[in-house]
């Protein structure tokens, strides 16, 4: 009994000697943000959190992006509020920093986003809801912080017109076809558009596609879109043309592709203008960077004559031409006018805010000489 009694005072002798220390030990866990003032008096708050705070707003990164511009947040326009910082701490836990953002600094904030991104961009950004987020993360003391500009942009910004191109002399069954399965197709960010992926499972013929993709490629030139594949038709038909010219071909796998690198969607709209015209409109967001694709010509492929005999032209047959030799006379008539070929390359010019313009081949086409094509007969002058 005498021993239990001794085990039961050593313990609980042990334990009382044990709290007394823990509650002597008790660390302050106090701070501001990442800002420990645990071991400080409280008189040296305010130096300690100036230092501090001084050193954070030069290794702090705040930015704003859009598209592939980026603008930094200068952080020296928000004034530390000590005396506000201080007075609302409490004890042993993580406190907020307090700052303050004048009218002036606000203003100067504005302007200078509005300068970096252009007012066509930043003509609905809400200053108001940037501030707030900004004042709030600053308060946290964060290190880092990644802001996207379209996060204040009204949400209409997001189907600004950029480029508009009509499709004309199309046959009527294939504008009404077209009209009926597809009026919006869809660009997703940072990926690979193809159109026999989006489109490929409807019921459209080759022909209708391939208009689609001549549309889709005329508006889609003067962007960032680059790595265009495609095929293209040698033989243009009625509603094709230079630079809105693709030829989509299922079971060869001929296919439109390209690359958005943007981390934006987009859209292209199509609407029907006439019995034969449709209208293509690409919708997003505004670009910064000017964008403009120039065909450049490169060589020319010469056309071959071809002659036909034809002895029914005699020198009273219209518009004949009679070559006269020793031996001969030689009529021709014209039926074909040749066209020489070319080969032509599309160089996209981007011109980034303030400075020089750069150029790169987008694409290249191909056209095919015409040949130049004549009724011909000869005739022996002995036998005259």
């Amino acid at each position: 009994m005498i021993t239990l009694i001794v085990l039961v005072l050593s313990i609980a002798f042990a334990g009382f000697i044990l709290a007394v220390f823990s509650i002597g030990n008790t660390v302050d866990q106090t701070s501001v943000g990442f800002i420990y003032l645990g071991n400080y008096d409280e008189d040296q708050y305010d130096t300690r959190l100036s230092r501090e705070i001084d050193l954070w707003k030069v290794t702090a990164d705040y930015r704003i992006e859009y598209q592939d511009y980026t603008y930094l947040v200068d952080l020296s326009m928000i004034d530390f509020d000590s005396d506000a910082t201080i007075s609302n701490l409490v004890k042993d836990r993580e406190n907020k920093a307090y700052f303050n953002l004048s009218i002036d600094n606000i203003v100067t904030l504005e302007d200078e986003i509005m300068t970096q991104f252009t007012t066509s961009v930043t003509s609905t950004f809400n200053i108001e809801l940037f501030t707030s987020d900004l004042m709030n993360d600053v308060s946290a003391l964060k290190n880092r912080k990644i802001y996207d500009l379209t996060d204040y942009l009204e949400p209409n910004v997001s189907a600004t017109t950029l480029d508009q191109a009509e499709v004309t002399s199309i046959s009527s069954p294939d504008v009404l076809s077209i009209i009926a399965q597809v009026s919006t197709i869809y660009i997703g960010a940072n990926q690979r558009f193809s159109l026999l992926n989006q489109l490929g499972d409807l019921p459209l013929t080759n022909e209708q596609l391939s208009i689609i993709a001549s549309g889709i490629q005329a508006v889609t030139m003067n962007t960032n879109f680059n790595g265009f594949i495609f095929e293209q038709n040698y033989t243009l038909p009625t509603w094709a043309s230079s630079g809105m010219n693709v030829r989509i071909l299922r079971v060869n796998q001929f296919d439109f592709t390209f690359f958005n690198d943007f981390s934006f969607n987009y859209q292209i709209l199509i609407e029907q203008v006439d019995a034969t015209t449709l209208s293509f409109s690409l919708l997003g967001y505004p670009l910064i960077t000017a964008y403009e694709t120039t065909p450049v010509f490169q060589v020319s492929i010469p056309f071959q004559t071809i002659y036909i005999v034809n002895e029914d032209i005699n020198e009273l047959t219209e518009n004949v031409i009679i070559t006269e030799t020793d031996t001969e006379y030689i009529y021709h008539v014209l039926i074909q006018t040749g066209v020489a070929g070319h080969v032509t390359f599309y160089m996209r010019t981007e011109t980034r805010l303030g400075e020089l313009g750069d150029s790169i081949k987008l694409f290249d086409e191909e056209s095919l000489p015409t040949p130049e094509i004549y009724y011909e007969n000869i005739v022996d002058k002995e036998v005259i």
